[in-house]
């Protein structure tokens, strides 16, 4: 079967490919749609939708997003066969690395396709009710006046150029600012609420914060300072995923990840 466009008219049927253990699939592709930078594609049996994803660009890297098997229509080769498209559609002269994080099912069809494991994220949920107080006086509204050290912050954590997306997102951001440095930013709200940081002192602090809002946290496994302050906050691991890429292999920095900003864009 060929992929096709995913186009507004679909997301109606979106809800019957949902799983279950994700947020909402259709404000996810309702954005994919909008933006310039998102390929979202389809492939549709009768009428039926029974696989999408999308491939969401950055500068020079891509991201692999939302790929999804309908539950009734698993081990016919349509997640295979819906990545290759993806793959396919992107111009590997320019974008030299391909990126995903890889569910248990997804795993054994992104092996045979060539990605290759590049670490592992460590998904932790609290097992408390009470709010966590934070009283860090270096925790501000987002200021535009900040967005350049915001943008180089991430860029240097992520070793990629993410200012595209990222900007779309960024005012509503909380920072942590130093003597007038950005140390690093938490974005409420967006996917997985990311927090980037360049010091472990705004990296905590940044979590403590972003436990008053959320109850689970997902970041890269050997980040041992980060998840000592989540188990002190009484979070605990309860599954891993992993990280994945397709390509030319990047330099980055995992411990400038407190929280990723979800399975789609690292």
């Amino acid at each position: 079967m060929k992929s096709t466009a995913f186009v507004t008219a679909d997301l109606d049927q979106l809800p019957v490919l949902q799983p279950p253990d994700w947020g909402s699939l259709i404000p996810r592709f309702e954005y994919f749609i909008a933006s310039p930078l998102c390929h979202p594609i389809k492939i549709s049996e009768q009428g039926e939708l029974v696989a999408v994803g999308t491939s969401i660009m950055h500068a020079d890297t891509v991201w692999l997003a939302c790929v999804v098997v309908h539950a009734g229509h698993r081990n016919k080769g349509l997640g295979k066969e819906i990545t290759q498209d993806l793959i396919t559609n992107i111009d590997q002269t320019h974008f030299k690395t391909i990126y995903l994080d890889a569910t248990e099912y997804g795993f054994p069809v992104y092996l045979k396709l060539g990605f290759e494991v590049e670490t592992t994220y460590t998904h932790m949920r609290s097992t408390s009710d009470l709010l966590t107080a934070s009283s860090s006086a270096f925790i501000v509204p987002f200021d535009a006046h900040y967005l350049p050290q915001i943008l180089a912050i991430d860029q240097h954590v992520s070793g990629e150029d993410r200012s595209g997306v990222l900007s779309d997102f960024i005012q509503t951001s909380l920072l942590y600012v130093a003597d007038g440095q950005v140390l690093g930013f938490y974005i409420p709200g967006w996917g997985d609420g990311p927090i980037i940081a360049i010091s472990e002192a705004a990296g905590a602090a940044l979590i403590k914060k972003r436990a008053q809002d959320e109850n689970a946290a997902i970041l890269p496994s050997d980040h041992a300072f980060a998840i000592n302050c989540l188990q002190a906050l009484s979070f605990k691991e309860y599954r891993t995923s992993r990280r994945m890429f397709l390509g030319e292999k990047r330099i980055w920095q995992p411990t400038g990840i407190y929280n990723r900003i979800s399975g789609q864009l690292g």
